[in-house]
C-alpha cells in the first residue's frame, strides 16, 4: 500500500474504539489490531518501522467500530483466532500474547498464562494482545461473577479474605461439603465469564434477563435481585467506562517523558501550548493557542487571537505578536513548553521571547514533517520518533491548526456579512 493511499484512509477513520484489518490484494486478512481511537492508531502505521513489510503487502485497511475499549480487546482476540493473520506474531510465538486459563478443579480457578499448552488440564481462551488490559477485564468481571483464586489444597477452615469482600463465593476454598446448589452457582459464574471473553456478551445479557424473570415469577426474589445486579454491572463495564484508557494514559506519560528527553528538559512538560496562524488571502489574520495538559487537550483553556499590529501576510511577525501577548498574561498558567506551527524561520522569530521568560520552545514544519529546536541545526524527522511521541506531537499540531482554521472561518463569515 502506498503511503498516500494509507494517509487518505486514515483521514476518514473514526476516532472511536474498534478493531482494524489490513488485507492483501486477495482480500485475505494479514493483520488485525485493536484501538481505543482508530484514527490515532492507524496514523502510527504511516511512520514506518517494523510494520513496513505488512503495510507494503496490504492492499487496504478496514475497521469495525465498537462501543468500548473492552469490546475491542475481546473482539480482536476472537478475530485473530478465526483468521490467523500472518503478521500477528501469536501464530509464531505465544510468549508475546496472553490467554485466560480455567483449571479443571471441582471449583475451577482462573489465571493468565503466555503458554496455554503447558497445562493440559486447563481450558484457555485467547489470544489477547494486551496483558494489562485483559487482567483488568478479568478483575472487573470477578466483581460481578465471583470465583476462586486460592490453591485447591489445603482448604481453609473459614472463608478467605476475597470471600469477605465479595470476590469469592466462599464455599469453593473451604472444607465445607460440596452442595449441588453451590456447584451450580459457581459453574454459572464461570460460564458467564467465558461468554464475555469469547465475545458473547449480548447472548449472556439475554440469558440473565430470562433467568431473572423466571426467578421473579417463581418468587425467588433473592436470586432475581442477584441477577438484576449482574445485568446492571455487566452493562456498566461495557457501556459507561473506557477502562482500557489506563493504557492510553500510560502512553501519554511515556510520550511526555520522551519529549523531555528529546528537548533536554528537566521535567516532562505537563502544560504545552501550541500556536498556529491562519489568514485568508492576506487579510483578517488570526491565531490560535491549543493547550495540552498531561498529554490531553484542555479545550477550556484554548485561546483565540486577532492579529493587531501586522499588515498583510507575515507569519513571522504575527507569531511574534501573539507569543508576546500571551507571555504578558500573568493570570494564565505558565507553560512548560511552547510549540509553534512552522519551520526554522518561525522558530527564530519567537525564540528570544521564550528564552526571556525561560520557557522551552520548538516548532513543527507541517509540510516537511520535522521538529525544530533552538541551537540545533538539523531538525528531528517526525516519522522517526517513537510512536507515543509522534502521536502526541502531531495531535498538538493538528489541534492547533483545526482550532485556528475554525476561528478564522467564523471570523471571515462575520466580516463578509458586515460588508
Amino acid at each position: 500500500m502506498q503511503q498516500q493511499e494509507l494517509s487518505g484512509i486514515i483521514k476518514i477513520a473514526p476516532q472511536s474504539p474498534g478493531v482494524y484489518f489490513f488485507k492483501n490484494e486477495q482480500r485475505r486478512v494479514i493483520y488485525i489490531g485493536k484501538a481505543a481511537n482508530l484514527r490515532a492508531r492507524l496514523r502510527s502505521y504511516a511512520q514506518g518501522g517494523w510494520k513496513d513489510d505488512m503495510v507494503r503487502e496490504a492492499d487496504t485497511v478496514e475497521w469495525k467500530e465498537l462501543s468500548s475499549d473492552i469490546e475491542a480487546l475481546i473482539t480482536e482476540s476472537s478475530y485473530i483466532k478465526t483468521h490467523k493473520p500472518k503478521y500477528n506474531l501469536v501464530m509464531r510465538d505465544d510468549k508475546n500474547y496472553f490467554f485466560v486459563a480455567f483449571s479443571r478443579d471441582i471449583f475451577p480457578r482462573i489465571y493468565l498464562t503466555h503458554q496455554p499448552g503447558t497445562d493440559k488440564q486447563a481450558h484457555a481462551i485467547g489470544p489477547f494482545t494486551d496483558g494489562a488490559a485483559i487482567k483488568r477485564v478479568v478483575t472487573l468481571l470477578r466483581r460481578t461473577f465471583p470465583y476462586c483464586t486460592c490453591p485447591p489444597k489445603p482448604k481453609h477452615k473459614r472463608k478467605c479474605v476475597n470471600a469477605q469482600i465479595g470476590k469469592c463465593l466462599g464455599f469453593c476454598c473451604t472444607n465445607m461439603p460440596i452442595l449441588p446448589a453451590n456447584k451450580k452457582l459457581y459453574t454459572a459464574n464461570l460460564a458467564a465469564i467465558k461468554k464475555v471473553l469469547t465475545g458473547k456478551t449480548k447472548t449472556l445479557a439475554r440469558e440473565l434477563v430470562v433467568r431473572m424473570e423466571r426467578a421473579a415469577r417463581a418468587q425467588h426474589y433473592e436470586e432475581a435481585r442477584l441477577l438484576r445486579d449482574q445485568i446492571a454491572s455487566l452493562a456498566r463495564i461495557f457501556e459507561h467506562q473506557p477502562y482500557l484508557q489506563n493504557d492510553m494514559a500510560a502512553e501519554r506519560e511515556r510520550a511526555l517523558r520522551l519529549l523531555a528527553e528529546l528537548l533536554q528538559l528537566e521535567h516532562p512538560p505537563l502544560r504545552i501550548e501550541c500556536f498556529d496562524i491562519s489568514h485568508h488571502q492576506g487579510s483578517s489574520s488570526v491565531a490560535s493557542m491549543a493547550v495540552f495538559a498531561g498529554g490531553m487537550p484542555a479545550k477550556d483553556q484554548y485561546r483565540k487571537f486577532i492579529i493587531k499590529t501586522v499588515t498583510g501576510v507575515d507569519d513571522f511577525a504575527s507569531l511574534a505578536e501573539v507569543v508576546s501577548r500571551r507571555l504578558r498574561r500573568d493570570d494564565w498558567p505558565r507553560p512548560d513548553l511552547i510549540i509553534i506551527d512552522g519551520g526554522k524561520g518561525q522558530l527564530s522569530a519567537v525564540v528570544k521571547l521564550a528564552e526571556k521568560h525561560h520557557i522551552p520552545i520548538a516548532s513543527i514544519a507541517k509540510r516537511e514533517e520535522e521538529l525544530y529546536i533552538p541551537n540545533r541545526r538539523a531538525p528531528f524527522p517526525l516519522k522517526k520518533l517513537p510512536d507515543p511521541l509522534f502521536n502526541l506531537i502531531t495531535a498538538l499540531r493538528d489541534e492547533a491548526h483545526r482550532f485556528a482554521i475554525s476561528f478564522h472561518r467564523a471570523r471571515h463569515r462575520r466580516l463578509v456579512v458586515r460588508q
